[in-house]
């Protein structure tokens, strides 16, 4: 989202921006003042900086509460906003779709999924098509990665002949939760070598792979801060099962590029049927459906694992999802640093 440019100056630090928000209420300037508020709280979280009253400085701390406090109460005029420039650029037509999906996250209409299969964790946009596995080469890049099989595939292999190959565990358990949850197997295994993410990039890793980082560099990547891409060598050890989940949000689709698969490995979009990958061939579905994965022999299964734009929204469309998406996100954190639940 864009400040407003009510002033011929921008503030430099969260404490301004802060002051900003109040001069602007005391002008009237409402959805303004909103704005130097969400930029005054989202700034300083970023820092370390206003999580809690033990890192906000006492002086601060009531103005502070109450910045929070209508960011959260006005959220839905900060969401609208958060794109408001491509409405202006483009129109209100190039972002009815994005607004109408909006107002089903915000539960101002029906949010079902068209397929009752679907069942999107996060946000849901309702009128792309319902398709559970999607033809890979509908993205302008396929070919090139595909193309760029063998490459990665070498790097890939290199990486499992070093002593520290810097793979780390893909599930993340919270407190108070179990691998069983996820994991399912004798001794389940499912770890990852990360190039992104949620949008941060590995510059060690895309270093030791230099031959696969070109490649990933060259194409249109789902760019959302603090969200996405999430790309990565996922490695899925003798025996695991990946357990039936749901992903997040319908406007991100998922590719695999199959390196290096033995036999009885499997994708599973229930309801829709398995896929076998195969090496070099690849594969893209919505995980907003439910899905599992296996591998169910003696040796190690691995894939290189991306997310990337569901190729049925338009660039504008992507542009404003993505702006919309880090707003929420912004918005949700500062929820949580006073308690509150959206």
């Amino acid at each position: 989202m864009q400040p407003s440019t009510s002033t011929p100056t921008q503030p430099a630090s969260p404490v301004a921006w802060l002051a900003l928000g109040d001069q602007r209420e005391q002008r009237g300037e409402r959805l303004a003042a909103l704005q130097a508020w969400f930029r005054a709280v989202t700034s300083a979280q970023l820092a370390g900086q206003w999580l809690d009253s033990a890192s906000t400085p006492p002086e601060l701390l009531d103005s502070v509460l109450r910045a929070i406090e209508q960011v959260r109460l006005r959220r839905r005029e900060l969401y609208f906003g958060a794109y408001e420039d491509l409405r202006q650029a483009f129109g209100a037509t190039a972002l009815a779709r994005v607004d109408h999906a909006l107002s089903a996250h915000l539960r101002e209409r029906d949010r079902s999924p068209s397929d009752a299969r679907q069942r999107p964790r996060f946000f849901y946009f309702p009128e792309l098509p319902s398709r559970p596995y999607l033809d890979p080469f509908s993205q302008p890049w396929a070919a090139s990665l595909q193309e760029g099989f063998a490459a990665i595939r070498d790097e890939a292999i290199e990486l499992l002949r070093q002593d520290q190959p810097s793979f780390e565990d893909f599930i993340r358990v919270r407190k108070g939760d179990r691998i069983e949850n996820y994991l399912a197997g004798a001794s389940p295994t499912w770890e990852a070598f990360f190039f992104y993410r949620h949008g941060k990039r590995f510059d060690a890793n895309h270093g030791r792979c230099p031959r696969t980082s070109r490649i990933l560099e060259s194409i249109e990547l789902c760019s959302i801060a603090d969200h996405a891409p999430e790309i990565c060598f996922s490695i899925l050890k003798p025996g695991t099962h990946i357990l039936p989940h749901y992903g997040v949000t319908n406007v991100r689709s998922v590719m695999h590029l199959p390196l290096l698969v033995p036999a009885d490995c499997a994708l599973n979009l229930l309801g829709a049927g398995e896929h076998h990958w195969r090496e070099g061939e690849l594969v893209m579905f919505d995980d907003t459906y439910q899905h599992e994965a296996w591998n169910r022999s003696t040796e190690i299964r691995v894939i290189l694992l991306m997310d990337c734009w569901n190729p049925l929204l338009t660039p504008v469309e992507r542009r404003a999802v993505s702006q919309l998406i880090e707003t929420i996100g912004a918005v949700h954190r500062a929820a949580r640093a006073t308690g509150q639940n959206l």
